[in-house]
């Protein structure tokens, strides 16, 4: 089957959708089939000049189908956009996926929206995203990670995603020719992505949860 990795959280604004395309570019320069999901009611499905398969799972019977096609698929990824404000939709995609990454910035209002949403989705795993470049910015922002970490030790991928003025490249309506930059920050995403898969997917994580309490 294919992975099936969800990037949720109830806070818009965190590059859950930029991280998700970010995650397919990065599969597929690296060799690795891979298929963006749509599934925000209120966005429009941008599916022409990817290298990676663009899917609409804004109704949620196409998006069932979808995931149960994923089930015969032997290899590849299936990075599902969660979108925001959606508790109960995150709660049912994250009781699905192996992995659910839950992105945030470096902001007090971030930390304590993540806060509630890894206490109310046990198996997610938070992820530093668009996290600052510069070096004293690093330092300072370097509090929300330890910080979360120290709250939900086992759950956090330390590892940023840094920033890159990628958005508006990963959302236009075509990526048929990503910039240097663009590729760079997507290979990066990828590999600290998968390097953490196994460590952080439902079944280890129970078991290394049940170690720490």
């Amino acid at each position: 089957m294919s992975k099936f990795v969800y990037l949720g959280g109830q806070k818009g604004g965190t590059t859950k959708t930029t991280t998700a395309h970010l995650l397919c570019l990065g599969a597929i320069l690296r060799g690795e089939p891979a298929a963006y999901v749509l599934t925000d009611p209120n966005r429009q499905i941008k599916s022409e000049g990817r290298p990676y398969a663009v899917l609409d799972g804004r109704d949620p019977h196409k998006l069932a189908q979808i995931i149960t096609a994923s089930y015969n698929t032997q290899n590849g990824w299936l990075i599902v956009d969660g979108g925001g404000n959606r508790p109960a939709f995150d709660e049912k995609l994250t009781e699905q996926a192996d992995l659910c990454i839950l992105p945030f910035r470096a902001s007090e209002e971030d930390l304590d929206t993540i806060a509630l949403d890894m206490r109310s989705l046990p198996y997610a795993v938070a992820w530093p995203s668009a996290w600052p470049t510069n070096r004293h910015a690093q330092k300072a922002a370097q509090y929300f990670i330890d910080g979360l970490e120290k709250a939900f030790p086992l759950r956090v991928i330390t590892k940023p995603i840094f920033f890159v003025n990628s958005a508006a490249e990963l959302l236009a309506a075509s990526l048929d020719s990503p910039s240097t930059p663009v590729r760079n920050a997507a290979r990066r995403a990828f590999n600290l992505m998968a390097e953490n898969y196994d460590t952080h997917t439902k079944p280890q994580q129970e078991h290394d949860l049940k170690a720490v309490a």
